[in-house]
């Protein structure tokens, strides 16, 4: 007998935590099921599974979803049912999270309950956009088609959040070095001159003095410092996760100059490629909007679009009420119409998309290329400042000693 740690979710839709006494997995699971509850994660109580349980390194990830979707769709255009590929891909999947999470779809659907509404049973492990798409291909009898376009919009989602990501680090570990060694300096390096220029009591230059005592108060102070910071974080980093602080950020996300733009436009891609995905499957247009503006990633406009999802659901078109946010650039609005008045609003939406997905990935490449002779200067600046107030002193004693 062993002890299981286990999550689930019961038949009101509340999750719950706890722990099971069972001879192996099948029976604790066996178990569970039989208190009519829907395992979302089941690992051995030990000290390794409480390592790879932590959230954040079990969390389903765009990649594992576009995974999953190419292959469920692959064999239902091969002729498998629904059932079959999903007890035939239950066994390869990676991630533990979605395959406890498929493993509970295939019995569900063995008993009748239809693929979209058991995926709603775990909403931490399959999107909105997911199951709004399975729901339609269920209704339109095109269930292969909907898990083949859900399976290029995770990977056209996960490609685009890789370049913005890997742009982004180049930058990131830079400055990151740089703030380091500049630390090291003012903590290790530099006091050592201190007290040579003290007992032969060279008259400093201003700069001297300044880099001398900002080294002086690191050296006593590092401490208190290190912990402001972090307290500074932690205090940032919970204002973000109320809704009042997730709007400012995102707000002042978009007028930063360069990612503001990226921002921005990432987001226009995300929303049209996602709207012009539903849309283009049957998903009528209001759950298409009220989906897709959860998917946006900057709170700021997601707040804004409340008031287009209830324009458009009083009868109004879309174009107008995007226009009248004044966020997005003139064109997205004036290619949405067009669509609309030529009844071709999807392929409208997806050349949108196309557009700024090639913008972003320009200005990615652009902020890369510029980034990187900025921050040899931005070094150089730092270093040369800090060599010139050591240096200059030292000439000026070595000009006292020749007279």
């Amino acid at each position: 007998m062993a002890n299981y740690v286990y999550e689930a979710i019961d038949v009101n839709g509340k999750k719950i935590k706890g722990k099971i006494v069972a001879e192996d997995r099948q029976d604790a699971q066996r178990q569970l099921k039989d208190k009519n509850l829907y395992i979302v994660d089941i690992n051995e109580d030990n000290v390794l599974n409480k390592e790879i349980n932590i959230k954040f390194l079990n969390k389903v990830k765009a990649k594992d979803l576009a995974v999953f979707c190419k292959q469920v769709a692959t064999l239902l255009q091969a002729g498998l049912n629904i059932l079959t590929c999903l007890n035939v891909i239950k066994n390869q999947i990676t991630n533990k999270k979605l395959k406890n999470a498929v493993i509970s779809l295939s019995e569900d659907v063995e008993k009748g309950t239809a693929i979209s509404a058991s995926m709603r049973r775990f909403p931490d492990v399959f999107p909105e956009i997911l199951i709004n798409m399975i729901e339609a291909g269920e209704v339109g009898g095109s269930l292969d088609n909907s898990f083949e376009k859900m399976a290029v919009q995770f990977e056209k989602e996960m490609k685009l959040k890789q370049k913005i990501t890997n742009a982004l680090m180049y930058p990131a570990i830079v400055i990151f070095v740089a703030l380091a060694v500049l630390n090291l300096l003012l903590i290790f390096v530099i006091p050592t001159f201190v007290g040579m220029f003290n007992d032969l009591g060279v008259e400093l230059p201003p700069t001297t003095r300044f880099i001398l005592n900002a080294s002086t108060f690191m050296k006593n102070n590092w401490l208190i410092l290190i912990a402001l910071i972090v307290l500074l974080i932690i205090l940032i980093n919970y204002y973000k996760k109320t809704p009042s602080g997730s709007i400012y950020f995102s707000s002042l996300r978009l007028k930063m100059p360069i990612i503001g733009k990226i921002s921005l436009f990432s987001s226009i891609a995300r929303f049209t490629r996602t709207l012009s995905t539903l849309v283009s499957s049957g998903v009528p247009l209001v759950t298409a909007i009220e989906t897709t503006k959860n998917l946006l990633s900057n709170a700021y406009i997601e707040e804004k679009f409340e008031g287009v999802v209830e324009q458009v659901r009083g009868g109004e078109g879309l174009s107008r009420p995007i226009e009248a946010l004044n966020i997005f650039p003139e064109l997205v609005p004036v290619m949405i119409k067009t669509g609309e008045e030529s009844g071709t609003l999807e392929e409208m939406l997806s050349k949108l998309a196309d557009l700024y997905e090639n913008e972003v990935e320009n200005m990615v490449t652009r902020l890369t290329a510029v980034f990187e002779p900025i921050m040899i200067v931005f070094l150089a600046l730092i270093v040369g400042f800090m060599l010139a107030s050591i240096i200059l002193p030292m000439f000026k004693l070595y000009g006292n000693m020749n007279l």
